[in-house]
């Protein structure tokens, strides 16, 4: 194990399993990002485990809790909660959690496959692996099977049988939305965080800090939609005050 404790409660043994970090930002995947965000906003210590296994559910995030194991980052997040009796949204009125849950959902659902795997995967393949740190002479395997999985996992999920630019017609709007509704509030629901501001991070970390540097999707993060961008300084200011020791 790599221990990356923080500051926070003594709570049992938390232990996060996911990838290798990366050279810009600790992790590649917005779900293990969101997961130690919210860990931090919650103020409980764990540790990291890098080895790349991934769950019963063949996924990752997952962690274990003093031995016990929970996949999916929202089922781990839902679990904290319910053992340590956390909840960052107490503040939040009935409208204003559904609203946030919409917001988790469309990230999740349609903004990750719009916006990450289009453009890690198809466009800009060759930038991830060197970020992923694949050796030289595993680069050619892993292109074919990388781009395999992408191809049919976006074609099944259905927004891979649009066209590049009706993707980034789609994905443009998802940014545009959380742009206009975080405005200038120092958090996504208002000035007090919430459990929404560790997914919103999350991903829009990825996309500001952990890009291709000629993509459309940094640019449009930094420059036409900079709220975000400020919007994500401010919460790793706050959050992540470790972060570049966290990098590879």
């Amino acid at each position: 194990l790599s221990n990356t404790s923080i500051m926070g409660s003594e709570a049992g043994n938390i232990v996060v399993y996911q990838t290798k970090k990366g050279t810009m930002i600790p992790t590649l995947s917005p779900f293990v990002l969101k997961l130690e965000t919210y860990l931090r906003m919650a103020d409980l210590k764990y540790e990291n485990n890098h080895s790349g296994k991934a769950s019963k559910k063949g996924k990752i995030p997952w962690m274990t809790v003093d031995g016990k194991e929970i996949a999916d980052s929202a089922f781990c997040i839902q679990y904290l909660n319910k053992k340590y009796n956390i909840d960052l949204d107490q503040h939040l009125d009935d409208t204003q959690k559904a609203t946030a849950h919409a917001y988790i959902r469309m990230l999740e659902e349609n903004t990750f496959w719009g916006a990450l795997v289009q453009v890690r995967a198809m466009e800009d393949l060759p930038w991830t692996l060197n970020e992923f740190g694949v050796p030289k002479l595993g680069k050619i395997p892993a292109k074919l099977i990388f781009k395999r999985k992408a191809t049919n996992a976006m074609w099944n999920h259905g927004i891979g049988r649009h066209s590049q630019e009706e993707i980034h017609t789609i994905t443009t709007n998802d940014i545009r939305a959380c742009s206009m509704f975080l405005g200038d509030k120092k958090f996504f629901m208002g000035d007090q965080p919430s459990a929404v501001d560790a997914v919103i991070f999350g991903f829009f970390a990825e996309m500001a800090y952990a890009m291709p540097p000629d993509s459309w999707l940094p640019r449009l993060i930094n420059d036409e939609y900079s709220n975000l961008r400020a919007y994500c300084d401010r919460m790793k200011e706050k959050y992540w005050p470790d972060w570049d020791s966290k990098l590879r």
